[in-house]
Formats: C-alpha cells, sequence, structure tokens
C-alpha cells in the first residue's frame, strides 16, 4: 500500500493548528489541541524549525509560530522536510535487481514520480485546510 507517513500527517495537522494561532504556541499547547503525543510533536516542531518553516522563541512564553502563509506551504515541502525527496522508485541500472537482460521499465517510473511530485508540489496546505477537498489539479 502507498500511503503517507504518521509524521507526514502530523506534520501537516501540527501546521495547520500553528496557523490558526497566529502567534507563539508552546509544543504542550499543540500537543493538548491536536491529541498528538507531545514528544512526537517537540520532534516535528524542531524538524520545521530546521527547515525554516518554523521559528522557535524562547524565555517567558516560549513556543513556535509559523512563518509563512498555508497558501505558501505545499504538501511537497511537508514531505520532503519529514521523509525526505519524492520518489516512489529510485531505479538505478546500477542497483537492479534484474539480471542478464534489460529491464522493460527502466527510466520509465520517472513518468509516475513527476506526477506524484506534481500533485504534492500544487497541493497546499491551504487547499487541505478548506472544509471542501476539492482543489484544482490544473492549476499549475
Amino acid at each position: 500500500m502507498l500511503k503517507l507517513s504518521k509524521l507526514i500527517d502530523y506534520a501537516t495537522i501540527i501546521i495547520i493548528s500553528l496557523d490558526q494561532y497566529k502567534t507563539v504556541v508552546s509544543s504542550s499547547t499543540l500537543a493538548a489541541r491536536t491529541h498528538i503525543p507531545e514528544p512526537t510533536v517537540a520532534k516535528i516542531l524542531k524538524m520545521l524549525t530546521r527547515a525554516s518553516l518554523t521559528k522557535s522563541s524562547r524565555g517567558p512564553g516560549s513556543g513556535y509560530y509559523l512563518l509563512n502563509e498555508l497558501s505558501e506551504i505545499s504538501l511537497a515541502t511537508v514531505v520532503r522536510i519529514i521523509e525526505g525527496p519524492i520518489k516512489l522508485v529510485d531505479c538505478k541500472k546500477d542497483d537492479c535487481r534484474i539480471e542478464n537482460e534489460e529491464c522493460i521499465l527502466y527510466g520509465k517510473w520517472e513518468i509516475l514520480n513527476y506526477q506524484i511530485k506534481n500533485v504534492f508540489e500544487t497541493l497546499t496546505l491551504a487547499d487541505l485546510k478548506k472544509s471542501s477537498a476539492r482543489f484544482d489539479l490544473n492549476k499549475n
């Protein structure tokens, strides 16, 4: 089964929740609001901060805040921050499992990789936040 990881799901929920606050929010407050375990929230916030999507504030009232609008954050950005490059099949001749013959699919998986990556690049977190799950796949 092809599916996004729990961490990607959680990161998306955390980012959208941060946007709703419009101010500095602690990881424990986000954990309580989202029902995501606090250690997981803290881990994700550190990843988002390293990627310059959020910023941390220290001292009294410390916490995190979002640096971009949801409309500026693509699902692809979240996936890359949490899991790395978007690539369904990493097809390389050197690592090919097929021996003694030419693979009939070599190089052809790139079309699928491109299409999936394009959908992820096109879909923003603002799109996901909308009450309607409909969005225009042809907007780019």
